[in-house]
């Protein structure tokens, strides 16, 4: 009887099957490579936990760690949100640059301490106290972009843009994302970040933008006049009082891009309670009178 010619068709399954691959044995440049696309939180949730080689590339390089992005998912005030901070600080050791992610009193002064050289701080949700965060932000001297975002504001007319400025004189760009909050003080409703008055000459400063503020012509006066090399200015909410002269509107042009409140708004005290209440008015327009200059 003649053998069955195999037929072309057919395959060994044996031969077929592909190779098993030794992931533990990848160079350590070409993990960390993929590692740093992964990212500080899904390294520390998964890629290090594959085998001993992955979790050492991850723990040694510090490398890995000198940009971390904590997203807005870990909770600062959880124990397992302070200890990811903690870990990813530790792995950096002393390199870190870069930091975002939520935070509070604690992880602040952490950041402090194994971060000196930060130059990128952006914190997604704060969790602290306004005193807390200029002791840390004086001890960041060469932070040049930063951005908050406060989870609440007990009271709005602290002025966080003069505060951050006093702090941060080298800052390049700036993000105030100022949350709304109650008045308690007058029963007034809505309370917004108040930006008036001088703030500290910013001669690096590039990019500004403010969130949910109520803008004053002093204070939008005294933005242009502190950042000689604005380029960027974006600022939401309403202008108080709803007049800028011509002065002011020449200022503003030097900015490459502007944006400004497009409604103005009036404060007036109540006769019978004595409460300020504020009062939406139209669009704030131009006027050709010195005195709003």
């Amino acid at each position: 009887m003649q053998p069955m010619a195999s037929s072309p068709h057919l395959k060994n399954p044996r031969s077929s099957a592909p190779a098993a691959r030794d992931w533990a044995s990848l160079p350590p440049d070409i993990l960390i490579s993929v590692f740093l696309m992964l990212g500080p939180a899904e390294i520390m949730r998964g890629a290090e936990r594959a085998c001993a080689a992955w979790r050492r590339v991850a723990v040694d390089d510090p490398a890995l760690w000198r940009r971390i992005d904590m997203g807005t998912e870990v909770l600062p005030f959880s124990s397992g949100g302070r200890a990811a901070v903690h870990a990813a600080m530790d792995r950096a050791a002393g390199e870190c640059e870069a930091f975002s992610g939520p935070c509070d009193n604690h992880l602040l002064f952490y950041l402090v301490r194994r971060a000196p050289s930060l130059k990128v701080l952006h914190v997604k949700h704060l969790y602290a106290e306004n005193k807390v965060l200029n002791l840390v932000l004086n001890r960041l001297p060469l932070l040049e972009d930063l951005e908050i975002s406060p989870s609440f504001v007990s009271t709005p007319s602290k002025n966080l843009l003069r505060s951050v400025c006093q702090d941060c004189p080298r800052l390049k760009k700036l993000r105030l994302n100022c949350s709304e909050s109650f008045d308690f003080r007058n029963g007034n409703g809505v309370a917004l970040e108040i930006i008036h008055g001088k703030i500290t000459p910013m001669h690096e400063l590039r990019s500004v933008e403010l969130f949910h503020c109520d803008l004053t012509t002093q204070g939008l006066r005294a933005i242009l006049d502190s950042c000689p090399l604005l380029e960027t200015l974006h600022i939401t909410g309403f202008l108080v009082g709803g007049k800028m002269g011509d002065k002011l509107r020449q200022k503003c042009a030097g900015a490459k891009d502007l944006t400004l409140p497009d409604k103005s708004v009036k404060f007036h005290r109540s006769h019978d309670h004595g409460d300020v209440k504020r009062q939406v008015l139209g669009p704030w327009r131009w006027t050709t009178d010195p005195s709003h200059d």
